[in-house]
């Protein structure tokens, strides 16, 4: 009874830890994405004239980005160990996949045959070829670690995720629009964690009739 206890609690261990590592991996991977474009941002991205009546336009209006895509640092996103075993990975993926949509993703479509073989061949090649993690499922999409994400991301073998970001950010996949999506995330983002911190604190009951929170 006492070996069944044990093997019942090193089993959790071993799940809590997997996934643990699977969260980490794609939180740690979403920080280097997230970096890059605010640094995109900062030299490549005009700033609007807040004189101007008119409101800017959505991302899907706004015209091509003027650089080229080499140019910018998320193409450039290191997501192996180095630079030549990056473009060998892509390279691989294009060859087997040419025509596979990376924008938007259909968790069927990640278990063809050919998507196997082409996974299984990674070993040696990928570190940890097969070990899970999360991939958002929308390029577009923000990544978040709360109940309502979970149907926006899926759970891949380490070498798939590597392939298919490696696409995304190779062939400018985040580019304007995309940051322009990120900025209004982290200060929605930022807006709830002061509104909570204030709620929290006692904030909301504890003001003056000028709405000025007492000191």
């Amino acid at each position: 009874m006492k070996e069944d206890n044990m093997s019942n609690v090193i089993h959790a261990e071993i799940e809590r830890l997997g996934a643990n590592a699977t969260a980490t991996h794609a939180l740690n991977y979403w920080k280097k994405l997230s970096d890059a474009c605010r640094l995109d941002g900062l030299e490549f991205d005009p700033l609007w004239d807040t004189s101007s009546s008119e409101k800017p336009p959505e991302a899907s209006e706004l015209p091509p980005h003027p650089l080229l895509n080499s140019k910018l640092r998320t193409t450039r996103t290191l997501i192996t160990e180095t630079p030549k075993l990056d473009a060998h990975v892509y390279m691989k993926f294009r060859s087997n996949f040419p025509i596979f949509d990376i924008t938007s993703i259909s968790p069927p479509t990640l278990n063809s045959p050919l998507w196997r073989n082409v996974l299984t061949a990674t070993s040696g090649t990928i570190e940890d070829f097969n070990f899970m993690t999360l991939l958002r499922n929308d390029v577009k999409e923000m990544f978040w670690m709360t109940e309502e994400s979970s149907s926006k991301v899926g759970l891949v073998p380490r070498s798939q995720f590597v392939m298919i970001e490696l696409a995304r950010c190779k062939e400018g996949y985040y580019d304007l629009g995309f940051r322009r999506v990120l900025r209004r995330f982290e200060l929605q983002t930022a807006g709830d964690e002061l509104r909570e911190c204030v709620s929290s604190s006692g904030g909301d009951g504890d003001s003056d009739d000028k709405g000025v929170p007492k000191v």
